[in-house]
């Protein structure tokens, strides 16, 4: 089975070409979705965080506060790596399995869409690495707009993640995704087609 890895720093597009992978009919494993399911409610992983960063980064229902959670560790990067090794090991784990259900239905590719997927490691589980990727302002730009953030904080996300440099040597496959959408999914079913 091959097993892809999609992945492409904040605010690149990744998410839309996950999209357009499901509509086609891949298997798409979310890791921001899995990494949700880390540290929700009640979980080991939200006791495991609460231990790193203190009942103070959690919201009076019990949750992460995420928005107080980010503004920290986005400036912290001894917590940020505390914190992403607790979610991190539970995302593999989740991962694993969706790789051994595909196996088992004979799936004859899987999509990992990992935002840090290189900064874990986890290209070497991969038999090809596909990055989204879009100049540093575009993402700047992008990121602002979606997210409404402010461009120092969209920065210190940015500097949290490897380079697009570091990035593409790693790639086997650049999705470049700085013209239209159009184009952007031109690339990508030429990839399938590849792919089959």
């Amino acid at each position: 089975m091959e097993i892809i890895g999609l992945t492409g720093g904040m605010a690149s597009g990744k998410s839309t070409v996950a999209k357009f992978l499901v509509k086609a009919g891949l298997p798409v494993f979310d890791a921001d979705e899995a990494a949700r399911k880390a540290v929700a409610k009640g979980s080991l992983g939200l006791k495991k965080a609460a231990a790193v960063l203190g009942e103070a980064y959690l919201t009076a229902a019990g949750e992460l506060n995420r928005p107080k959670v980010a503004a920290l560790i986005f400036n912290d990067k001894t917590v940020r790596e505390k914190l992403e090794g607790i979610i991190h090991q539970e995302v593999w784990r989740q991962a694993q399995s969706f790789l051994a259900e595909q196996r088992q239905a004979g799936a004859v590719a899987a999509v990992l869409d990992v935002p840090l997927l290189i900064e874990c490691g986890w290209q070497k589980y991969c038999t090809r690495v596909w990055l989204v990727a879009v100049k540093r302002e575009q993402q700047l730009q992008r990121a602002m707009t979606r997210d409404g953030m402010t461009r120092e904080q969209a920065e210190a996300r940015l500097e949290a993640q490897l380079g697009l440099q570091e990035k593409a040597a790693v790639a086997d496959v650049l999705i470049d995704n700085s013209g239209s959408l159009e184009k952007t999914l031109a690339q990508v079913e030429k990839l399938l087609k590849e792919l089959q």
